[in-house]
């Protein structure tokens, strides 16, 4: 039987640029997990970098988690030593956004108490039926979960056919997600990418990645932005193909505007469409492609590290040459 100890190990977010392994107090609670492995997300590095009006320091950061069961109340579904995926939110299911759409926007989510960047999370109860899941082993691909969850919510705004062909521009960890989903469902894609490394990277994958301006952009009827520059947006929204549509799916600040081709939206009848977040409709599908197909979605995670190097980790992700780098307590 696991026994918790009183004080663990966290990965301790103190202000920008700041990152320091601490030891702090345990979680209490009914149910406890402890992270096996939490991957770095965009929003983890903006904090780091920039600053977040959500995260105020000094906090734990990270929530793309599995782990393992070391603490649960008898007849909760759980027992010791489960592998379990856990949603960092849900939606209520009862406000009329989710009654209406997946949820992705409801404004009454729950949460879970705390990142992940540490030894030990607390869930509470009445998550366990909503946001927690089991899974048949231990794998890190299941970090992957929630970022391609979101990636399943960006897919449902485009318009795919039979005879789509898709362009993803950028292929940072998400951009690489939205890659692989289309290439394990059989729909052609490729991608542009400014970045060596990563144009090789994703070639040996058996998917199409160009230069910026060294290839015909015409033919492609479905454009997902997953770089957080506004200009990209105008760019494909004049190159993507008669009532085609392109997806706004990196973050843009909230005081950016975008400058749209007016004849591409209404003589060419372009969609310009946005995606935030997931909704658990996502979150179960995620998992479902996930564990059918470890080997593909596991070409994402390039770097491993543990608590001990967060920082390390965090700055090589800055460097902009990784994909996804998992924390391992």
């Amino acid at each position: 039987m696991h026994t918790q100890p009183s004080n663990m190990k966290a990965l301790m977010y103190l202000g920008i640029g700041e990152l320091k392994l601490q030891e702090v107090k345990a979680p209490e609670g009914e149910f406890i997990v402890k992270v096996l492995g939490s991957g770095i997300c965009g929003t983890d590095l903006k904090c780091y970098l920039k600053g977040h009006h959500m995260f105020k320091p000094p906090t734990i950061l990270g929530h793309e988690l599995y782990g393992n069961v070391c603490k649960a109340p008898e007849n909760c579904g759980f027992k010791l030593g489960d592998i379990v995926v856990v949603a960092p939110y849900v939606e209520c299911g009862q406000c009329k956004i989710c009654k209406t759409s997946p949820g992705e926007l409801c404004k009454s989510k729950s949460y879970i108490d705390s990142g992940a960047f540490c030894e030990y999370i607390s869930i509470p109860l009445d998550y366990l039926d909503k946001g927690v899941f089991k899974v048949e082993s231990e794998d890190d691909v299941y970090t992957l979960v929630e970022p391609l969850a979101c990636v399943l919510n960006g897919i449902e705004h485009l318009k795919i056919n039979p005879y789509s062909k898709v362009l993803v521009v950028g292929s940072g960890p998400m951009g690489a997600l939205f890659a692989l989903t289309f290439k394990a469902r059989g729909i052609p894609v490729a991608v542009v990418e400014p970045s060596e490394t990563r144009r090789n990277l994703v070639s040996s994958w058996g998917i199409e990645c160009f230069e910026p301006g060294k290839f015909d952009a015409s033919g492609f009827d479905n454009v997902v932005v997953a770089v957080n520059k506004a200009e990209l947006i105008d760019e494909y929204v004049r190159k993507v193909d008669d009532e085609g549509t392109v997806l706004v799916f990196s973050g843009l600040k909230k005081e950016e505007s975008l400058n749209l081709d007016s004849y591409s939206i209404h003589y060419r009848e372009v969609t310009v469409t946005g995606s935030f977040g997931y909704a658990m409709k996502h979150f179960r599908e995620a998992l479902e492609l996930i564990k059918c197909h470890k080997d593909v979605f596991s070409k994402v995670i390039t770097h491993k590290f543990p608590l001990e190097k967060g920082k390390e980790a965090f700055d090589m992700l800055k460097e902009a040459e990784a994909l996804k780098v998992i924390l391992k307590p």
